[in-house]
Protein backbone atom coordinates (compact mmCIF):
# COMPACT_ATOMS: atom_id res chain seq x y z
CA UNK A 1 0.00 0.00 0.00
CA UNK A 2 1.53 3.55 -0.63
CA UNK A 3 2.38 5.91 1.78
CA UNK A 4 -0.89 8.03 2.18
CA UNK A 5 -3.44 5.90 0.97
CA UNK A 6 -5.44 4.12 3.12
CA UNK A 7 -8.75 1.56 2.23
CA UNK A 8 -11.47 2.97 3.83
CA UNK A 9 -14.32 1.45 2.31
CA UNK A 10 -16.37 3.58 -0.17
CA UNK A 11 -19.86 4.28 1.49
CA UNK A 12 -17.86 5.71 4.65
CA UNK A 13 -14.97 7.89 2.48
CA UNK A 14 -18.88 9.18 1.11
CA UNK A 15 -20.30 9.43 4.17
CA UNK A 16 -17.24 11.23 5.18
CA UNK A 17 -16.76 13.20 2.38
CA UNK A 18 -20.39 14.88 3.44
CA UNK A 19 -19.85 15.64 6.43
CA UNK A 20 -16.44 17.41 5.72
CA UNK A 21 -18.44 19.32 2.28
CA UNK A 22 -20.82 20.26 5.41
CA UNK A 23 -18.21 21.45 8.01
CA UNK A 24 -16.37 24.06 5.59
CA UNK A 25 -19.90 25.42 4.26
CA UNK A 26 -21.16 25.90 7.70
CA UNK A 27 -17.04 27.83 8.43
CA UNK A 28 -17.73 29.83 5.17
CA UNK A 29 -21.09 30.97 6.72
CA UNK A 30 -19.73 31.89 10.09
CA UNK A 31 -16.99 33.58 8.88
CA UNK A 32 -19.15 36.07 6.43
CA UNK A 33 -20.87 37.40 9.14
CA UNK A 34 -17.55 38.07 11.23
CA UNK A 35 -15.73 41.77 10.96
CA UNK A 36 -12.40 39.66 9.94
CA UNK A 37 -13.75 38.51 6.74
CA UNK A 38 -14.72 41.64 5.27
CA UNK A 39 -11.49 44.02 6.35
CA UNK A 40 -9.50 40.98 4.69
CA UNK A 41 -9.23 42.11 1.27
CA UNK A 42 -9.45 38.45 -0.56
CA UNK A 43 -12.97 38.06 -2.26
CA UNK A 44 -15.18 35.36 -0.13
CA UNK A 45 -15.51 31.61 -1.07
CA UNK A 46 -18.70 30.26 -2.33
CA UNK A 47 -20.47 28.79 0.52
CA UNK A 48 -19.67 24.83 -0.37
CA UNK A 49 -17.16 23.49 -1.70
CA UNK A 50 -16.49 23.14 -5.59
CA UNK A 51 -15.76 20.40 -7.29
CA UNK A 52 -11.91 20.73 -6.84
CA UNK A 53 -12.57 21.13 -3.28
CA UNK A 54 -14.89 18.35 -2.96
CA UNK A 55 -11.97 15.83 -4.48
CA UNK A 56 -9.57 17.26 -1.91
CA UNK A 57 -12.33 16.44 1.05
CA UNK A 58 -12.87 13.05 -0.73
CA UNK A 59 -8.57 12.79 -0.52
CA UNK A 60 -8.72 13.67 2.74
CA UNK A 61 -11.71 11.12 3.58
CA UNK A 62 -9.76 8.45 1.96
CA UNK A 63 -6.47 9.13 3.68
CA UNK A 64 -7.47 9.88 7.07
CA UNK A 65 -11.00 8.08 7.81
CA UNK A 66 -13.36 9.54 10.43
CA UNK A 67 -10.23 10.54 12.40
CA UNK A 68 -10.82 14.09 10.70
CA UNK A 69 -13.38 14.26 13.44
CA UNK A 70 -12.13 12.96 16.45
CA UNK A 71 -8.80 14.49 15.95
CA UNK A 72 -8.94 18.33 17.10
CA UNK A 73 -5.85 18.79 15.25
CA UNK A 74 -7.68 18.60 11.89
CA UNK A 75 -9.51 21.85 13.12
CA UNK A 76 -7.21 24.04 11.85
CA UNK A 77 -7.29 22.34 8.58
CA UNK A 78 -10.75 22.68 8.26
CA UNK A 79 -10.17 26.46 9.30
CA UNK A 80 -7.65 27.08 6.36
CA UNK A 81 -10.01 25.18 3.58
CA UNK A 82 -13.08 27.39 4.44
CA UNK A 83 -10.43 30.37 4.49
CA UNK A 84 -8.15 29.65 1.18
CA UNK A 85 -9.66 27.00 -0.42
CA UNK A 86 -8.34 23.57 -1.76
CA UNK A 87 -6.05 25.13 -4.00
CA UNK A 88 -4.74 27.19 -1.29
CA UNK A 89 -4.13 24.47 1.07
CA UNK A 90 -2.38 22.00 -1.18
CA UNK A 91 0.18 24.84 -1.98
CA UNK A 92 0.76 24.83 1.30
CA UNK A 93 1.15 21.22 1.93
CA UNK A 94 3.41 20.64 -0.97
CA UNK A 95 5.32 23.88 -1.16
CA UNK A 96 5.05 26.32 2.00
CA UNK A 97 5.56 23.97 5.01
CA UNK A 98 7.71 25.43 7.48
CA UNK A 99 8.84 23.47 10.81
CA UNK A 100 6.22 24.74 12.63
CA UNK A 101 3.56 24.47 10.30
CA UNK A 102 0.52 22.52 12.02
CA UNK A 103 -1.08 22.46 9.04
CA UNK A 104 1.15 20.72 6.73
CA UNK A 105 2.73 19.09 9.52
CA UNK A 106 -1.14 17.17 10.00
CA UNK A 107 -1.58 16.92 6.59
CA UNK A 108 1.75 14.85 5.85
CA UNK A 109 0.19 11.51 5.25
CA UNK A 110 -1.87 13.42 2.42
CA UNK A 111 0.66 14.24 0.50
CA UNK A 112 0.74 11.62 -2.45
CA UNK A 113 -3.11 12.27 -2.62
CA UNK A 114 -2.74 16.10 -2.95
CA UNK A 115 0.31 15.26 -5.77
CA UNK A 116 -2.09 13.46 -7.81
CA UNK A 117 -4.85 15.93 -7.52
CA UNK A 118 -2.05 18.69 -9.01
CA UNK A 119 -1.55 15.86 -11.78
CA UNK A 120 -5.22 15.55 -12.43
CA UNK A 121 -5.58 19.25 -12.84
CA UNK A 122 -2.61 20.76 -12.63
CA UNK A 123 -4.44 23.94 -14.72
CA UNK A 124 -5.95 24.23 -11.35
CA UNK A 125 -3.69 23.51 -8.80
CA UNK A 126 -0.46 24.98 -10.70
CA UNK A 127 -1.69 28.15 -12.06
CA UNK A 128 0.96 30.07 -10.26
CA UNK A 129 3.53 28.21 -11.81
CA UNK A 130 1.98 27.63 -15.53
CA UNK A 131 1.60 31.58 -15.58
CA UNK A 132 5.52 32.01 -14.60
CA UNK A 133 6.34 29.09 -17.07
CA UNK A 134 4.46 31.06 -20.23
CA UNK A 135 5.80 34.15 -19.85
CA UNK A 136 9.16 32.06 -20.10
CA UNK A 137 7.78 30.74 -22.93
CA UNK A 138 7.75 27.12 -21.93
CA UNK A 139 4.91 25.11 -22.67
CA UNK A 140 2.64 24.46 -19.20
CA UNK A 141 1.16 20.55 -18.17
CA UNK A 142 -2.28 20.25 -19.70
CA UNK A 143 -4.95 17.88 -18.01
CA UNK A 144 -6.94 15.55 -20.19
CA UNK A 145 -9.52 16.23 -17.49
CA UNK A 146 -12.45 18.24 -18.63
CA UNK A 147 -12.89 21.85 -16.67
CA UNK A 148 -15.08 22.15 -13.82
CA UNK A 149 -16.06 24.84 -11.36
CA UNK A 150 -13.01 25.71 -9.85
Amino acid sequence: MARGVCNYPDHEVAQITSRLEDAIALRRRASRSSIGALMDGRPPLQAGPNSVELALLAALAQTYGPTIFRDETFGPVLDYIAERGAVGLVQRVLWEERPADVVATRLHNARVAFEILCGTWPEIFLAQAIAELKRLGVCAPRSDVPPFDA
